[in-house]
């Protein structure tokens, strides 16, 4: 999984996510894993809303909350 760091027009720095590779490493995740890193990522983007991370928490935070829909249906 290969995750990038870009620069935007400001100057600041932001991490983004490789969206396959996320997706597909969810499916191998237990459903304890997945609580934790949305728990987790949920309270990285609270304590920084604005950080160079925020983008990727957020994404962990929508492919973690997609497995588990996915395995509840």
């Amino acid at each position: 999984m290969e995750n990038t760091t870009t620069t935007n027009a400001n100057g600041n720095e932001t991490m983004s996510i490789d969206h396959a590779a996320y997706q597909a490493k969810t499916k191998t995740m237990t459903d304890a894993e997945l609580r934790y890193t949305i728990k987790d990522a949920t309270g990285a983007m609270t304590a920084n809303p604005t950080g160079h991370k925020a983008g990727y928490y957020a994404d962990e935070v929508n492919y973690c909350a997609m497995e588990l829909n996915r395995r509840a249906n």
